[in-house]
């Protein structure tokens, strides 16, 4: 039997067997980004440059990586 002392809290930022997580930081980054990104060309601050495509980018970046994590890690 383990000990519940062993046992890491599994808090937002930390994966299942309750280690720190940097991809979760890496999505949650990503994500504050393009929430940023879509408010600056929203409201007309930014350049004229495309800028929809750059958001859609922090938006891949986000959700992408930690899905084909999910998939990638084997349980057991």
């Amino acid at each position: 039997m383990s000990d519940s002392k062993d046992k890491k809290p599994v808090t937002f930022m930390s994966d299942d067997k309750g280690n720190l997580s940097a991809m979760r930081l890496m999505s949650i980054l990503a994500l504050v980004i393009a929430g940023l990104l879509a408010y600056v060309e929203a409201m007309g601050l930014g350049s004229e440059s495309d800028q929809s495509q750059l958001i859609l980018y922090f938006l891949v970046a986000a959700f992408a990586p930690k899905a084909v994590q999910k998939f990638a890690e084997i349980k057991k």
